[in-house]
């Protein structure tokens, strides 16, 4: 039969389990608002019971450890989720800057300038032919190209930006994959005893999921605690060793640009989605794409205006090519048409109301010279600014879509991982009646053992 000692030991055990749950309680309550905490839960067993003739007598209960409560399902499918988002994102900032640059379909200010330089030769192929229109011409003209050059300057502008940013979330990326070898280091010594280290772990998670927003990431936990990164192909954390990436300049078919190495081998990197795909493919292809239109539209007007200004006559020279370059940046005017605005034809001919060359270059804001697509050049530029709305409206819906994708899986973390106060509180008081029980058993017992001593 259980003695006084295994009653007071049963009552002491009880008496454990209660202060190592309302700590744990404290704590959960404590990290509430802490990013990444898991909520954390008391491991509790009942000890084998003294068997004897009549029964089995309890001996109380043992505390087995703490365990955070974490769903890596649920984790793994939020870093993916919010890589994409994170993609998306940089995406639809890179268009929204391009848009801002170019204008509305409806409102922009190169457009304005080619309508008013088309304008002007209009105005122009309408006799009496005057000096005054000549130079309203070359006016029109040099906004055209100063548009087209800012423009371009513009481009480059948000290019460089990109590549600042690229280089700004290299940095953060070595941080964290520095941050998360450590951490594993110290998991590693943190767990000799065979318990996992629940606060170290989150924090690991944590940078874990900020490094899945930079660069999409494949996890492997290993038998001791640590878990490798995995990136683009390459195991990038291994334990406590860590590899590194760095920007550099390479030669390409534009000229150069940056592309992302690893420090150790040199070998360029693609990463999958994340910030850095996203600004990379904002910059070599939305931003690529829009400045190759822009170029079209300038090489057309270049081309079909020179094709018909050559053709023209003055009473001093024969026509010339009215602007020089083949893209929009290097668009310009004829050097002599800009020093003598008189060598601006109007006509096949010198003759008085010979205005043919002037309607014909007039004309092109709607009407094409033949080809292929027989498009005009305001035609092309509509078409360009068409494609960059289409383009930006898409990514504006996939990031709003993507953004309720992350906040559903967040709120299923948070209903799993999270701290509810509410909870917490219910808790409190159920340990704190467990602990006030037990304490009444052993001041039972203590009373026993007087009652005893008395008697002996």
């Amino acid at each position: 039969m259980p003695g006084l000692n295994s009653i007071m030991d049963t009552s002491l055990s009880g008496l454990f389990a209660a202060q190592a749950g309302l700590a744990t309680t404290g704590h959960n309550i404590a990290n509430a608002n802490t990013p990444g905490y898991s909520r954390q839960m008391v491991k509790f067993s009942s000890r084998r019971p003294d068997v004897l003739p009549f029964g089995a007598i309890g001996r109380g209960v043992d505390i087995l450890g703490v365990r955070r409560i974490q769903d890596e399902f649920l984790l793994n499918n939020l870093r993916s989720q919010s890589s994409r988002l994170a993609s998306y994102t940089e995406v639809d900032t890179a268009l929204y800057e391009v848009e801002s640059i170019l204008g509305s379909v409806d409102n922009d200010y190169l457009g304005t300038a080619l309508n008013d330089y088309f304008k002007a030769w209009g105005e122009l192929a309408n006799p009496p032919i005057t000096d005054g229109l000549k130079d309203n011409v070359f006016e029109k003209a040099q906004t055209l190209v100063s548009g087209f050059h800012a423009i371009n300057d513009s481009l480059l502008d948000l290019e460089a930006n990109i590549e600042t940013s690229i280089q700004a979330e290299i940095t953060n990326l070595n941080r964290l994959l520095t941050a998360v070898a450590d951490m594993n280091s110290q998991i590693m010594k943190a767990e000799t005893n065979g318990q996992p280290a629940n606060d170290l772990r989150d924090q690991r998670d944590l940078l874990i999921t900020m490094v899945s927003e930079i660069a999409e990431v494949s996890v492997l936990e290993r038998g001791d605690g640590t878990k490798d990164i995995i990136l683009a192909g390459r195991t990038m954390v291994a334990r406590e060793s860590v590899t590194l990436f760095q920007s550099s300049y390479q030669a390409s078919d534009d000229g150069v640009e940056m592309v992302i190495l690893t420090q150790d081998t040199f070998q360029e990197v693609r990463l999958s989605r994340g910030k850095l795909e996203g600004l990379l493919t904002s910059r070599d292809v939305h931003i690529k794409k829009a400045r190759e239109q822009l170029d079209n539209v300038a090489a057309k007007l270049i081309t079909e205006v020179n094709a018909l200004h050559v053709q023209g006559r003055t009473s001093s020279s024969s026509g010339m090519g009215f602007f020089t370059g083949d893209s929009m940046h290097t668009i310009g005017i004829n050097p002599a048409i800009a020093d003598n605005h008189t060598l601006i034809v109007t006509g096949r001919t010198d003759a008085p109301g010979d205005v043919d060359i002037a309607m014909a270059i007039a004309d092109l804001a709607n009407v094409g010279l033949g080809g292929p697509s027989d498009q005009s050049v305001g035609d092309v530029y509509r078409e360009m600014l068409i494609s960059v709305a289409s383009k930006r409206n898409s990514f504006e819906f996939a990031v709003e879509n993507q953004q309720n994708v992350v906040a559903s899986l967040q709120t299923k973390i948070a209903s799993v991982s999270g701290v509810s106060l509410d909870e917490e509180a219910s808790q409190m008081v159920r340990y704190q009646n467990s602990y006030n029980a037990a304490a009444k058993v052993i001041s039972t017992v203590q009373e026993m053992y007087n009652t005893l001593l008395q008697m002996i």
